[in-house]
């Protein structure tokens, strides 16, 4: 298969990351989980549930603005691609 057909068949996501054990995000996990936890003990099951809400929400956004992210470098790459293909015309000037 190439890219783009795994990339069309959901096999292959330019968001999703591994997380290399002792990196600055292995940290900021660590460091996520270890709050949620402290403030779960200290909310009631309705805050639980608001709180669940949030973080559905968060995560909605946080995906939604990744794919934008994705799409606006992907652009850009096939901006620089098109000046470079167009200089190209020019080399063979000099």
């Amino acid at each position: 298969m190439t890219t783009l057909e795994d990339l069309s068949y959901g096999n292959f996501s330019p968001c999703e990351r591994d997380i290399k054990c002792g990196s600055r995000m292995d940290k900021l996990v660590n460091l996520i989980c270890k709050n949620e936890e402290s403030l779960m003990s200290t909310l009631t099951e309705q805050q639980k549930e608001t709180f669940e809400k949030f973080k559905d929400c968060q995560s909605e956004m946080c995906d939604i603005t990744a794919s934008q992210a994705f799409a606006d470098g992907f652009i850009l790459a096939a901006r620089i691609m098109v000046e470079v293909m167009d200089g190209m015309e020019t080399v063979g000037e000099i």
